[in-house]
């Protein structure tokens, strides 16, 4: 592989797994490695990488004589999402609320505040994320949360399809108010009973709506 074919390839794979969360890209529609490499203005060689590296989280999938498709959203990776976040939240959040500093809070309302002013879903989304990591952050967790950033990678595109098909973010916003209320009460366990409310919820709309479209 060529020197600098590797960073390239990072900020392809980059750029394509924010198209694709954002629902930008149609679902099993081929993506062409010539129509990208001209597009990002490289070799073959990179956007091969980028597209390998995006099959390995799942985004896309390798399909022989055909080359590289988009995953389709389903209500089945949807359920295992939701039961894998209800699963770990409640336990970094175990760990973490009764450690939250007056900092971590603030910066938890910050990231919502931002976020129900977002002008984007994009935008939205990376507040969204930035909230609950700021919540989560008392439990001093890098592996837990590392392994939750990567749920809420693939999570994302579902919270989007929420957002676009079910105008979703008002509930959303009131949501995490009153699960940040119950952190800056330092109640744990109210806050993993309104996180998994939360997932579970959204989750059963995304199903709802995907049930629908089928």
């Amino acid at each position: 592989m060529p020197k600098n074919a590797q960073p390239v390839a990072k900020l392809i794979a980059q750029a394509l797994e924010q198209r694709i969360v954002e629902g930008l890209h149609a679902q099993t529609v081929p993506l062409r490695q010539a129509e990208l490499a001209a597009e990002f203005g490289t070799s073959h060689i990179p956007v091969r990488e980028a597209l390998a590296t995006l099959a390995e989280k799942g985004l896309v999938q390798i399909i022989p004589n055909r080359g590289a498709v988009v995953v389709p959203l389903s209500a089945q990776q949807c359920r295992e999402l939701a039961e894998m976040r209800a699963a770990l939240e409640p336990i970094a959040l175990r760990h973490s609320v009764p450690r939250l500093t007056d900092e971590m809070l603030a910066g938890a309302r910050q990231a919502w505040d931002q976020g129900r002013r977002a002008r984007t879903l994009a935008l939205r989304a990376q507040h969204n994320w930035a909230f609950h990591r700021a919540l989560y952050a008392g439990g001093d967790q890098p592996f837990l949360l590392g392994q939750l950033e990567t749920l809420w990678r693939h999570a994302d595109r579902y919270l989007m399809f929420a957002w676009t098909h079910a105008r979703y973010e008002a509930r959303s916003d009131d949501e995490h108010a009153a699960l940040l209320e119950a952190c800056e009460a330092r109640d744990v366990r109210r806050a993993c009973t309104l996180t998994r409310r939360h997932i579970e919820a959204a989750a059963e709309v995304v199903e709802r709506l995907l049930a629908e479209e089928g």
